[in-house]
């Protein structure tokens, strides 16, 4: 069987009908009208029938991503522990942070934009999960965004290499930029009192918005 579309030079838009003849062996056996809207449809559905869409590879610790016109926003995890930074007037140290939530925006092979925030350390993260500011220096609290001073990420060829590049951000040094944001403590009070401990979520700042809130998405869960 063989459809045979007739288009013209007269024809002003996709919404206008064209002709179609349906063959077998050389005979007509259906002849009528369709918008060319209509028939491009219906020829892009059957060519991709059966297949699926694949994301990238993505980072073990990959929590949501999303597509946008100009790239990616991935979504990360980073599980309360104790992380050793260097501080410009303590000095090296091993210090206490809560559970983060990193999103990446990725822009052809480019980091341009990190943002981290702060959430209790109590089972999967949804939409719903109530979201805290980021309690130590290096990030504009109300934004997120991260200050890297003079460190720059290297280019992204794929972005599970967004796996461990939270590591630069614990290396660059932590000074004093934005201060803290916590309950009852000050930057020099969370730096000794976190020192080679465990974070108390308990002193985290909450923003008095969900996830979703905070990211400006939908809310789907």
């Amino acid at each position: 069987m063989e459809f045979h579309i007739k288009i013209t030079d007269r024809l002003r838009n996709f919404s206008e009908h064209v002709e179609v003849k349906q063959t077998q062996d050389g005979m007509v056996i259906g002849e009528y009208k369709m918008a060319l809207n209509d028939i491009i449809r219906a020829l892009s559905n059957s060519s991709t029938e059966g297949i699926g869409h694949q994301t990238p590879f993505l980072p073990r610790n990959c929590i949501k991503l999303l597509t946008n016109t100009y790239g990616y926003d991935v979504f990360i995890e980073l599980e309360k522990r104790q992380w050793q930074i260097e501080h410009t007037e303590e000095g090296k140290l091993m210090l206490g942070f809560p559970k983060l939530v990193l999103k990446y925006s990725v822009v052809k092979d480019t980091i341009q934009n990190l943002k981290m925030f702060a959430v209790k350390d109590k089972g999967l993260i949804t939409g719903d999960t109530e979201m805290y500011y980021f309690p130590y220096s290096n990030v504009h609290h109300d934004s997120g965004n991260v200050c890297m001073g003079m460190n720059v990420f290297p280019e992204i060829k794929h972005l599970n290499q967004l796996e461990k590049m939270h590591l630069l951000f614990f290396s660059a040094p932590f000074g004093n930029d934005y201060g803290s944001m916590a309950i009852g403590h000050n930057l020099n009070s969370l730096l000794k009192t976190f020192r080679d401990k465990s974070f108390d979520d308990e002193v985290l700042m909450p923003m008095n918005q969900t996830f979703n809130e905070v990211f400006l998405l939908q809310n789907n869960g």
